[in-house]
């Protein structure tokens, strides 16, 4: 499946070149030095401007801002317009990039507005925003650079390109990048990373292909993306993700929009030696709605579900009920599907049909003691197997909030769920008295584990206190947590105290750094086990 995806990439992003072909460049800018503020989709040339257009006009000035939201151009200070062989001097000359229109600023007698030809101008009303100048901090850009190639409504390449605010961010010769608005661009089935830095390799309004330099799991990576996209309606996103030591993995995943009500997803990864894929069809009614899920994996397992889901029923006093009905099955090819294996015979099951209820219970936001804002939810579900089996989970929880000051704000939650696999007349047969105590990771043996029959029970709960002024991007957050849960005891499950410090802060505009530090008590026989967690973010 890898060797296939990673074919597949090479095939659309060889696809992609003739689509770069046909939406070439229709502007290039230089100047002594470029910036680009991916905020603001911005780019301002200084120390000498010029802009070339595709139909050959050029245009020059002290300093040059290019809008790529809204394709307009404003050179400035000495500024001068030249095509086929006429020129015109102003104080500042505004031109779109996808069209014909220039305007004209002399300081002494105003605003005239001519087309590329340069024929005979007209006097104008002055439009303030087609000359406005943004007061930008070069210190604070994303990308700088000499050279910069413009795409509208798809990319601009830059030529070479450095990352002044990017951490890890190695500078290149040629960098892509892409602001096409469209909703495949903002999908990718790569892992999650430490830090991750996009380079653009070829790109069109609805194509992009990229290598992503990455740092995951303590080691570095390098990763090949493919992503196409058709608007809002459809996208295809495949990627390879090959870590400099341990197993690399690769993904992919396609959607299309079918009508106002019905959606198309599949998607399929592979890691670790497993392969396993979906396909999905999805339809919405106002809050109700279905899906059909098909899943298959390496092994020979698959399985099928169908949903149907209810609109928010309102009950009294403003509580909300939504029940989930769902049937399907899970197979095994060849049999011994897991945990029927074990019965006698256990070969024979190769698949075993299924239907659940599920109910869901929200209350609203109501005010508590103290000045807090309290949410309570209950959710219980119970799935039926055709042999005799069913599954049950009830889950509960409780959240309250309450703002201490303008910056300050306190959080408590409680979430209490329990779970219970039932096999009537064959509980011991699936959950057997063990032979020998479990051992938990400190060597002790485990006795309660010999209370186990099928029934769990998780509990946390958690006290959250966070600094986060509304005007700054800086936050930080004290947690205190804790869990009591069966089964759990010294290493074995959920630690059961944590203390933890997260911080937020953003040192540069384009580069934000998270860091925590986190303790777990009594666990795993030591005293404390700090921790360290840390994250770039865009």
């Amino acid at each position: 499946m890898r060797r296939a995806l990673a074919a597949a990439l090479v095939c659309t992003a060889c696809a992609a070149v003739p689509q770069a072909a046909r939406a070439r460049a229709s502007a290039t800018l230089e100047g002594g030095t470029i910036s680009f503020f991916a905020d603001t989709l911005s780019v301002v040339a200084r120390d000498r401007a010029s802009l070339r257009l595709i139909d050959g006009t050029h245009v020059s000035g002290d300093a040059a801002y290019v809008d790529l939201k809204n394709d307009r151009a404003v050179l400035a200070g000495h500024a001068r317009i030249e095509h086929g062989g006429t020129t015109v001097s102003a104080d500042a000359i505004a031109v779109d990039l996808d069209a014909n229109r220039v305007d004209l600023l002399d300081v002494g007698t105003g605003v005239s507005r001519t087309t590329r030809t340069l024929g005979s101008p007209v006097h104008a009303e002055i439009d303030a925003k087609r000359f406005a100048f943004p007061d930008v901090d070069d210190r604070y850009a994303f990308i700088r650079s000499r050279h910069a190639a413009i795409t509208p409504r798809a990319n601009v390449r830059f030529s070479p390109a450095a990352f002044p605010t990017s951490v890890g961010g190695v500078p290149v010769p040629s960098y892509l990048y892409t602001f096409a608005t469209a909703a495949g661009f903002g999908q990718t089935t790569l892992p999650g990373a430490t830090f991750d830095q996009p380079y653009g390799l070829i790109g069109t309004p609805t194509s992009l292909t990229s290598a992503h330099a990455r740092w995951e799991n303590n080691d570095g990576a390098l990763a090949l993306q493919e992503q196409l996209a058709s608007g809002d309606t459809a996208y295809a996103t495949g990627a390879i993700d090959a870590p400099f030591r341990g197993t690399g993995s690769s993904g992919f995943n396609a959607y299309q929009r079918l009508g106002t009500r019905y959606t198309f997803l599949v998607d399929g990864n592979a890691a670790f030696g497993s392969r396993e894929g979906d396909a999905t069809l999805g339809a919405a009614f106002g809050t109700a709605g279905g899906r059909l899920t098909y899943h298959l994996q390496n092994g020979g397992y698959s399985s099928f579900d169908a949903s149907l889901r209810t609109p928010d029923l309102e009950l009294v006093g403003g509580n909300t009920l939504r029940l989930t009905a769902d049937v399907g099955y899970d197979a095994q090819r060849g049999g011994d599907l897991y945990p029927y294996v074990v019965l006698p015979g256990g070969r024979a099951y190769g698949t075993v049909w299924r239907h659940g209820l599920d109910a869901f219970l929200a209350t609203p936001i109501v005010h508590g003691p103290l000045g807090t804002s309290i949410g309570v939810t209950l959710d219980g579900s119970r799935t039926w197997y055709a042999f005799p089996r069913h599954a049950d989970a009830v889950t509960a929880s409780a959240n309250a909030s309450k703002k201490l000051t303008r910056n300050f704000s306190l959080f408590a939650g409680y979430q209490n769920t329990w779970s219970s696999q039932v096999y009537p007349g064959d509980q011991s047969l699936f959950f057997p008295i063990p032979s020998a105590p479990l051992l938990t990771p400190d060597g002790m043996p485990y006795y309660g584990w010999y209370a186990y029959t099928g029934a769990a029970v998780a509990r946390y709960m958690n006290l959250d206190l966070q600094y986060a002024p509304p005007t700054s991007s800086t936050s930080l957050r004290l947690s205190a947590r804790h869990t009591d849960d069966f089964y759990q005891f010294d290493g074995l499950g959920r630690p059961v105290w944590e203390l933890r410090l997260d911080a937020q802060f953003r040192p540069f505009p384009n580069v934000g750094i998270a860091l925590g530090r986190s303790y777990d008590f009594g666990w795993g026989g030591r005293r404390w086990l700090p921790g360290w967690s840390f994250a770039i973010t865009p």
